[in-house]
């Protein structure tokens, strides 16, 4: 935990460093001392199937959902949401120029007691 999931759709020509805007997600959610590194996880989908707007191919957007468990503060949340922010408009400056794009950053609480985890390793 966390887990982020990062969307974006097809018609963006940027080509991120995806390990290193990772890593960089990675280091705003270990800065805050609440996870070690070993405990997040990410990943990206490219999405074929979706309409933004109108439907006009010059709309685009990426969209990080930030899932943790439920507890921490509001402050903290926009803190992350905040900082992931920054980070992905740092790797996505193609889109921002080009297209009618947006970067949306949520943070998303997940229910404790419905979570269920098994690690095979130390943290």
């Amino acid at each position: 935990m966390p887990h982020c999931h990062l969307e974006y759709t097809d018609n963006i020509e940027d080509e991120p460093d995806w390990q290193g805007l990772f890593r960089e997600i990675h280091a705003v959610l270990i800065a805050t001392g609440e996870w070690h590194s070993a405990e997040i996880k990410s990943r990206a989908v490219q999405l074929t199937n979706y309409c933004v707007g109108n439907g006009h191919p010059d709309q685009a957007y990426v969209l990080l959902t930030v899932q943790i468990l439920a507890g921490r503060s509001d402050s903290l949340k926009k803190s992350i949401s905040e900082s992931c922010l920054k980070v992905l408009v740092s790797h996505f400056p193609r889109m921002l120029e080009e297209l009618q794009a947006t970067i949306t950053v949520q943070i998303v609480d997940i229910n404790a007691p419905s979570f269920s985890l098994r690690i095979n390793y130390e943290i």
